[in-house]
């Protein structure tokens, strides 16, 4: 089957990243970074307007986005730039280092089956979270910076975004993790194996 030339160069990289576990493992320390990074701007701009940035708060609705957007002043709409400029890289990284771990558990699960390529035709429903993330990353954005008035379906449009974030994201983490555990406790069994012959 051929895929088209961004889902081939992705399946490259993540294939490239599922043969280094420590790739794997500097790639989760950055997104770890990243992820301190936006949580710090998310309380800085707590203290602003006093609440955490929309996208961090799950229960949000649109009558909510409109109480807190009347606290937004020019400072916190800056800050919720700087918030989104490094929210529409985590995502990505996010997504590639969760398919990085699937990949290098089937890989150590199943070396045939992983050679074969098969995998590729589920890689981008990897990054369906991280669609998610940049349509709620620019409405949000389209929101704080047209406001007022509050745009209730570019609102709406966000709060859908989101929980389709929630949901693509936890799971995939719970695919990967699957496939990781499924991986490491195979490699596990054949080394005892060799060990006990």
């Amino acid at each position: 089957m051929r895929h088209p030339r961004g889902v081939k160069t992705l399946a490259r990289l993540v294939a490239t990243l599922s043969q280094r576990w420590w790739a794997i493992v500097l790639l989760g320390a950055l997104i770890a970074l990243m992820a301190r990074r936006l949580i710090e701007l998310s309380a800085r701009m707590r203290l602003l307007t006093g609440h955490a940035v929309f996208d961090l708060q799950g229960a949000l609705g649109i009558e909510g986005m409109r109480a807190q957007l009347a606290h937004y002043t020019p400072e916190a709409v800056r800050l919720y730039g700087r918030f989104s400029s490094i929210d529409f890289f985590f995502p990505f990284l996010n997504a590639l280092f969760w398919a990085a771990l699937a990949a290098w558990g089937l890989r150590r699960a199943r070396p045939a089956l992983f050679a074969t390529g098969a995998w590729q035709r589920w890689l981008p429903w990897a990054f369906v979270g991280c669609i998610f993330d940049w349509i709620e990353n620019v409405t949000n954005a389209w929101l704080i910076g047209r406001y007022p008035p509050l745009h209730e379906g570019v609102a709406g449009v966000a709060l859908v975004a989101r929980n389709g974030r929630i949901v693509a994201v936890s799971a995939l983490a719970v695919l990967a993790l699957a496939f990781a555990l499924w991986g490491a406790t195979t490699s596990i069994a054949r080394f005892v194996n060799r060990r006990a012959t």
